[in-house]
């Protein structure tokens, strides 16, 4: 006789598919919620980046300022003028409207999309695992969203003055595309936040036992080489970008030899 604690396999594809049919509703009606505020997204957060009075640049303006002196202010240069964004398809804006609010879904529905996740394998967990997996839920949610937010403030303003501050000659100027403005600015704040759960791929490779602390300690300096390509790729390649990259990636890196190193302990 089968196990009443245990479901057929056909009905683990049944509550999967209400799951996923939870989140979907989730991020349409993120969607929807930012279609209608089209606004706010596109003027104060989407294009927030191409404007002088930026956040980020004000607040390295000032660094810069106390740092280096106003006899020096002159010659660090931020974004100094507004950016020339052009829109050269018939359909250009609606898409971008489109993509952009569905991407915009998909990270505001995310906490909820983790809670969903977690509510499904919640049953096949045992207690222990119950107790703390809700912490790395809330882990989860919180990584991806201090990935986010390190996209947008931190590397997309970089990106953009690197982008708009280069230049092979003063001859042909820089008027950007819509569609090219706006694949940065996702890009960079949505690889980000899945970049900041490298942590929690490494936990769960150690649970199922595919990696080791010892394996994390053994190549580290290889690891730090693949880091630097990831930065590098990520960025356009200039020095200070990469560094800006790089260095939250070493510091995941090292949070991720110790959730190794605890979880291998926990087993042993």
């Amino acid at each position: 006789m089968m196990n009443e604690n245990k479901m057929p396999f056909w009905k683990h594809i049944e509550e999967l598919r209400k799951h996923i049919i939870h989140c979907l509703c989730a991020i349409i009606i993120a969607m929807i919620i930012l279609m209608n505020n089209k606004n706010i997204i596109f003027d104060y957060i989407i294009f927030g980046p191409a404007k002088t009075d930026f956040i980020t640049y004000r607040v390295f303006y000032k660094l810069a300022n106390s740092f280096l002196g106003v006899q020096h202010l002159n010659s660090v240069s931020f974004l100094y003028k507004n950016l020339e964004i052009q829109n050269r398809q018939i359909f250009g804006q609606f898409n971008i409207y489109v993509w952009t609010c569905f991407i915009g879904g998909v990270i505001l529905s995310f906490p909820y999309v983790v809670y969903e996740f977690w509510k499904f394998i919640k049953p096949a967990l045992s207690d222990e695992e119950k107790k703390y997996s809700l912490w790395i839920l809330i882990m989860i949610t919180f990584l991806f969203l201090l990935g986010i937010f390190f996209g947008y403030f931190i590397l997309c303003p970089f990106l953009i003055h690197f982008g708009y501050s280069f230049r092979i000659s003063y001859v042909p100027k820089n008027i950007f595309d819509l569609s090219d403005y706006i694949s940065l600015i996702v890009h960079s704040v949505f690889s980000m936040g899945i970049i900041f759960l490298f942590p929690f791929l490494i936990f769960f490779l150690t649970k199922m036992e595919l990696i080791s602390y010892s394996f994390l300690k053994k190549y580290r300096k290889h690891a730090f080489l693949i880091l630097l390509v990831i930065a590098s790729a990520i960025t356009p390649g200039d020095i200070l970008s990469t560094i800006i990259v790089l260095i939250p990636l070493l510091i995941l890196y090292q949070v991720s030899v110790y959730i190794s190193f605890q979880t291998n302990k926990k087993a042993s």
